[in-house]
């Protein structure tokens, strides 16, 4: 099958080198044998950053040039994109709808910024959304949702030889309720280890923090409504607690890691650690809700016991407690951390029962085969 690809490698511009969108969205295409024509959308992301409207039109220019020309020399089976509002232009993806080839667009963390794909979504055939309770947002816009949940990479993501040197980690930027777990298993005697942006406070990030403190002061200070004095006050205390925990735990916080330290840090603890709460638009002084992310299917896929929160949607990927382990609260998280670390044999069975789910149905490969079968274009 010929299809047409756009998207950009990365996840986190802050992690040098990670390919990761590379590797789960791409990759796997070509191994299926299929033929990938890659567009690279790191010019349409910037052009979003800056709200820069003539280096969109540049770039949706350039992908519909693209576009029409290797479709003529051969044409498309399907436009598979991941992009988001501010990227490129809507009458763009409605010139490619009219070469006849189903497009679709991929997008994750629907359920806390929606507000990102709200424009660009009713101009594809199909919305694969990530997260199984996003479908009414589509709908309410009258874009076409198709529940498409994420996966990993078994050619990445599997289990080091490496010795387990770590009680328990977590990888990821520190956000929402992320440190207060952490904080919560330190103070409780859990030897726990964070990695990612918003951890550490180095020489030259100490004193954009510093700045950053002083500026959510002023917004306290000089906000023009109760609502944004309650938003400002939010992100104060929220900054404060991130910045105390680091202060109070200076050696279990640490920079970000490379795509391969991450797949070593699954094997080399005794726990992986997962989160799904978020705030709705990263507004802490907005409501808490929760939802899948990448890690839910790497640790797993990695050999890792994985422990996170509890959801439904989970509960549909992975039997809690017999493939990964999962909490409702900070205090059942501290119940099964001490458990598991207790009782490696246990340990051992649930990590070797998430690893074979995870290669049985939670492949980028088997994903995209269904999503060929639900659009026809199955062989």
């Amino acid at each position: 099958m010929r299809i047409f690809q756009v998207l950009e490698g990365s996840t986190n511009a802050a992690i040098a080198g990670n390919q990761t969108w590379y590797r789960n969205l791409y990759e796997p295409l070509v191994e299926m044998g299929h033929e990938v024509v890659l567009f690279d959308a790191c010019e349409g992301k910037s052009a979003m950053r800056r709200n820069n409207a003539r280096a969109r039109a540049t770039f949706s220019q350039k992908l519909l040039d693209t576009f029409r020309r290797e479709h003529t020399q051969k044409p498309f089976a399907l436009f598979f994109a991941y992009l988001m509002d501010g990227m490129v232009e809507p009458a763009t993806l409605d010139e490619i709808r009219k070469s006849g080839a189903p497009t679709c667009n991929f997008s994750c963390n629907n359920m806390h910024q929606f507000d990102l794909v709200d424009e660009l979504s009713p101009h594809f055939d199909y919305n694969l959304h990530s997260e199984k309770d996003a479908r009414d947002k589509f709908l309410a816009i009258g874009a076409n949702p198709l529940w498409w949940p994420m996966a990993s990479n078994p050619k990445y993501f599997k289990p080091m030889d490496v010795p387990r040197t770590l009680q328990a980690s977590f990888v990821g930027t520190n956000y929402a309720l992320r440190a207060r777990y952490i904080a919560h298993l330190l103070e409780n005697g859990i030897d726990v280890h964070a990695y990612g942006p918003g951890w550490v406070s180095g020489a030259a990030s100490l004193w954009r923090s510093v700045a950053k403190h002083y500026k959510l002061w002023l917004n306290v200070l000089f906000a023009i409504s109760p609502q944004s004095q309650s938003m400002a006050s939010a992100q104060l205390a929220a900054h404060d607690y991130r910045r105390s925990l680091g202060a109070r735990f200076p050696a279990n916080v640490h920079l970000p890691v490379s795509d391969d330290e991450l797949i070593a840090l699954y094997s080399c603890s005794h726990i992986s650690l997962g989160f799904l709460e978020v705030y709705n638009r990263h507004d802490p002084s907005r409501f808490v809700t929760q939802h899948l992310h990448l890690r839910e299917f790497e640790a797993p896929m990695s050999g890792a016991l994985y422990c996170t929160g509890y959801t439904e949607e989970l509960a549909e990927m992975f039997e809690p407690d017999k493939e990964v382990l999962t909490y409702r609260n900070q205090h059942e998280l501290l119940d099964k951390v001490r458990y598991y670390l207790a009782n490696p044999v246990r340990a051992e069975q649930i990590r070797q029962a998430g690893r074979k789910r995870a290669l049985a149905e939670h492949t980028y490969q088997a994903r995209f085969q269904k999503l060929f079968k639900a659009l026809g274009l199955s062989k």
